[in-house]
């Protein structure tokens, strides 16, 4: 009957997929509901670009045209004449509440729907992920694995500019895969995390509440502290700085949580964000803190820099990105609801992001220290360093490269390691990826063996 149940799930979604394929709008929520292609946020989806990052800050709101339409030009009328009643009409009335009028605004014919904020079009959108691998090395003949590793629901949206939502659920994902000894679920990063169904994320942001500058989120989400999501990504792994995990703990940078954030955009330029997270089987809240900055290219906002037309300068092609962060919890041993042999811990993190014309540089470095990842009654303490560094470059606007290396190191040993990455990533279509990646793990004890991995990735969503 399980079996049955996952056939009828998988027949169902190629069946949506192809009788999406054929239209010329084959692409995610947001592309569908603002009437945009895929590029106007990703490079190669889902790796955003700068308007991308723009558009996930401010909650899913287009805030560089917003201004515009808060904030009309007054209109200019020819020939000097006219109604006089007409023309101050025309001189109080923005572009907004024409078109609520034509659309859905107040006087409209849909005005129950917007003073509900229901969007017209259900924001639901749908990704596939296939994956193969080989590592000639692989214990049981288990060389080559070829299976569907995941199908994803996602939801999100903006409720008249006010709130922002969005929500994503794992509705099947593939079971461990091996492809080598001493690999886990939780250390191999060819296997999604979060396996089998699961609410991944579902948050509500309320934007600017009061008329303040800040965002208050609520809900289970991925706290803000790397510059970038495991999700934001082109490869099939993921950084390791975002998913690497000490002893038997279960923490990542970038794993979701249960809790509440605020944050916000300050001077365009400067992006601010501190939250509390609660767990299950502990009184202790725990915390964290983000702050980056950006010089050069589009702001926090989306507003594009201006530029000399008639000197070039390096800033009218590079942008820099620095971000520092800080997160302070607590894990245990659950035994019966109740927490034992608590894990206390933190992580210090860096990142860099550099922009300049097709190429992009990524570097990011985590420090952390826990005190009990093994859950023992004698506690243990750990330290742990992860660096992440890539360097990316489009040679058109389906077609990356790029080069990654790894650095990983806690005083267990069981992790120390250097990853050489190196992929390609190919999109026939803008909600198509095709991913070719080669990875070799370096263990620096020679107890363990390396690692030789080649994956291939092929993703799509609609």
């Amino acid at each position: 009957m399980r079996n049955m149940r996952k056939l009828l799930l998988a027949a169902t979604a190629m069946l949506v997929f192809w009788s999406y394929a054929g239209t010329a709008h084959a692409i995610p929520a947001f592309s569908r509901q603002h009437k945009v292609e895929c590029t106007t946020c990703h490079t190669i989806y889902p790796e955003l670009n700068e308007y991308g990052e723009a558009f996930l800050k401010n909650s899913y709101v287009y805030t560089h045209t917003k201004m515009q339409v808060e904030k009309p030009a007054p209109p200019v009328i020819l020939g000097g004449g006219g109604d006089p009643a007409l023309l101050e009409k025309l001189k109080t009335q923005t572009p907004e509440s024409a078109a609520s009028k034509e659309g859905g605004g107040p006087g409209g014919k849909n005005e129950g729907l917007w003073l509900a904020a229901i969007p017209e079009q259900l924001p639901l959108s749908a990704t596939a992920t296939l994956n193969a691998s080989y590592n000639k090395d692989a214990p049981n003949n288990g060389e080559f694995d070829f299976s569907t590793r995941a199908f994803v629901l996602q939801a999100g949206g903006n409720f008249r500019e006010k709130f922002g939502f969005f929500a994503k659920y794992t509705l099947y994902s593939e079971g461990v895969y091996n492809p080598s000894s001493g690999n886990t679920l939780a250390s191999n990063a060819n296997v999604p995390k979060n396996n089998g169904a699961e609410l991944n994320e579902l948050f509500l942001t309320w934007r600017h509440p009061l008329d303040t500058p800040l965002n208050i989120k609520i809900g289970r989400f991925r706290p803000k502290l790397s510059l970038w999501k495991s999700s934001n990504k082109i490869s099939v792994s993921s950084f390791a700085t975002q998913a690497y995990t000490v002893g038997n703990s279960p923490f990542t940078i970038d794993s979701p949580q249960d809790g509440l954030e605020l944050n916000a955009v300050v001077a365009k330029r400067l992006f601010m964000a501190a939250g509390v997270v609660d767990r299950n089987g502990q009184k202790n809240k725990e915390g964290y803190g983000h702050l980056s900055f950006k010089i050069g290219g589009a702001d926090f906002l989306g507003n594009e820099p201006m530029i000399d037309l008639d000197s070039d300068s390096i800033w009218d092609y590079l942008s820099i990105m620095v971000a520092a962060y800080g997160y302070s919890g607590r894990n245990a041993n659950i035994v019966g609801g109740v927490g034992e042999n608590f894990n206390d811990y933190y992580r210090l993190g860096v990142d860099l992001e550099m922009l300049y014309q097709k190429f992009r540089l990524r570097a990011s470095g985590v420090k952390g220290r826990d005190s009990n990842p093994f859950f023992s009654s004698a506690r243990s303490y750990i330290n742990s360093l992860a660096v992440s560094t890539e360097a990316e470059y489009m040679f058109d606007t389906n077609v990356i490269a790029a080069m990654r290396y790894e650095y990983l190191f806690d005083q267990t040993y069981v992790s120390e390691r250097h990853v050489y990455a190196p992929y390609l990533a190919y999109s026939p279509l803008q909600n198509i990826r095709l991913v070719l990646e080669y990875r070799y793990e370096d263990y620096v004890t020679p107890t363990i063996a390396d690692n030789k991995v080649a994956n291939v990735g092929l993703s799509f969503s609609f």
